[in-house]
């Protein structure tokens, strides 16, 4: 079942990427505001993810099911960093537009 927990993850990460840059070649979304829902939303999939893992966890194996937790915490620091490297990207394109103004 973590496996896919895991694929749809990255499946609605890529979705999300391909939504903003999308909206962004279209001229309606900025890749700062992209970045910062993209940074906004990395809670929530890390919380839920980590939910998930729990409730699917196998507590016949004697564990606590922190792995959970840990799991959880790291595709939301994934999500993050996603959401901090589209921002950079998007804080980039500003200055270099700026600049050639």
């Amino acid at each position: 079942m973590e496996n896919l927990i895991l694929t749809l993850f990255i499946l609605i990460l890529i979705l999300l990427n391909v939504v903003f840059f999308t909206l962004f070649k279209k001229g309606k979304l900025n890749l700062m505001v992209s970045g910062i829902l993209m940074m906004v939303l990395a809670p929530v999939i890390g919380f839920s993810s980590g939910t998930l893992f729990l409730h699917f966890y196998d507590w016949s194996s004697g564990g606590t099911g922190e792995g959970a937790g840990y799991g959880g915490a790291f595709l939301g620091l994934i999500t993050v960093a996603n959401g901090v490297l589209i921002l950079v990207i998007g804080i980039i394109m500003w200055i270099l537009n700026f600049v050639k103004k």
